[in-house]
């Protein structure tokens, strides 16, 4: 784990204070779920945008009663379909350009947006997540999804983690709570941020991930499903199979973390506890022969989403030779998808086509 100094723990103290009293311009501030402050700083007005997130925007007109930024009521079973708010004509189009104070952002994510020329009404999301030793700029440039988004008018956020190594937090349990901190908390604010800026369609907001991305994607599904309708895991672990005080797991990583698919079910419930909407759906690929994330981890995703989504391990459907020769595809229902790649390591080669169509773009 990374040593911070008193100075840094005080700063980040101070300012989880004075954000829990008085949220900042575009910062969060209502919604389901959220503990945090709801009275916004002078000259920005707390505005709805979903049953799931309020924001702060300029302006000091009062909310409409008919869109309060009062909590709504947990049973909420569907996410609504666009965000509502002014379009933000003045940021540059097809350009790769960072955003800052977008929101809570407790461990100092950074984040990048390439939102096309030809952007489509009510636009969907979806977040690029890098690897371990990566960086946003790196998924950017070693990924087509930016000419993708070009095709067919989507925006894509690539975030970035401060940490040294390059790998996402994601085993300590404000990562792993929803709206509770860690790298997965700046990552969704900037969602947020880019939902309320953009007028994005809430319904079709998507998270892809690679090595160490892609175990933040499976954080993101599992503590964020009111804001994300589906996610592809490239070379990854189950929702908190990283979980404990080092950011290093070598049960996990090793394939010895073996759990019932009741037990992987629970930690996911057991990360916004109360929530009864709509689960997103799953997909997840891993090379068999997987030296850095043993490929027992596939197994165990299988075991997780399938008990998360109330299905068998059994798979409903099968394709030999998906997307490249000799990878299978298994279908367990229509919600929860695994690859398996024979005789694949951990270098997968993402397969951004077939990622977008089990997203629906």
């Amino acid at each position: 784990m990374r040593l911070l100094s008193l100075g840094t723990i005080l700063v980040g103290l101070a300012g989880e204070l004075a954000y829990a009293q008085t949220v900042g311009a575009w910062g969060q501030c209502g919604g389901q779920g959220w503990t945090g402050g709801t009275s916004c700083i002078s000259g920005y007005t707390c505005v709805y945008s979903n049953a799931w997130y309020s924001q702060c925007l300029p302006g000091s007109a009062s909310t409409p009663s008919s869109t309060s930024s009062t909590k709504p009521s947990s049973t909420s079973t569907s996410k609504t379909s666009s965000a509502s708010g002014v379009i933000n004509t003045s940021f540059p189009r097809a350009t790769y350009k960072e955003i800052t104070n977008f929101g809570s952002n407790p461990t100092s994510v950074r984040a990048w947006l390439y939102v096309p020329q030809n952007l489509v009404a009510n636009p969907p999301i979806v977040v690029g997540i890098h690897w371990c030793h990566g960086d946003a700029n790196a998924f950017y440039t070693g990924t087509n999804f930016k000419a993708l988004a070009d095709q067919k008018g989507f925006i894509m956020i690539y975030p970035q983690t401060i940490n040294s190594d390059g790998c996402w937090d994601v085993h300590s349990d404000a990562t792993l709570t929803h709206n509770a901190g860690g790298d997965s908390l700046g990552i969704v604010s900037a969602v947020r941020w880019t939902i309320t800026n953009f007028g994005a369609n809430t319904s079709k907001i998507f998270a892809v991930g690679t090595s160490s991305g892609a175990m933040m994607t499976n954080v993101l599904i599992g503590a964020y499903p009111d804001i994300f309708a589906a996610g592809s895991a490239n070379a990854g672990v189950p929702f908190a199979c990283f979980k404990g005080t080092d950011s290093w797991n070598s049960a996990c990583a090793a394939g010895t973390n073996i759990k019932t698919a009741a037990q992987w079910g629970d930690l996911v419930r057991a990360a916004y506890p109360g929530y009864t909407g709509p689960r997103p759906r799953m997909q997840f690929w891993h090379g068999t022969s997987d030296q850095v994330l043993n490929y027992n981890n596939f197994g165990e995703e299988v075991k997780q989403w399938t008990n998360v989504w109330g299905v068998s391990t059994t798979p409903t459907n099968t394709v030999q030779n998906y997307a490249v020769s000799g990878w299978t595809r298994y279908d367990y229902g229509p919600n929860v998808m695994g690859i398996s790649a024979a005789g694949v390591p951990h270098d997968i080669q993402l397969q951004s086509a077939q990622v977008l169509a089990w997203f629906g773009l």
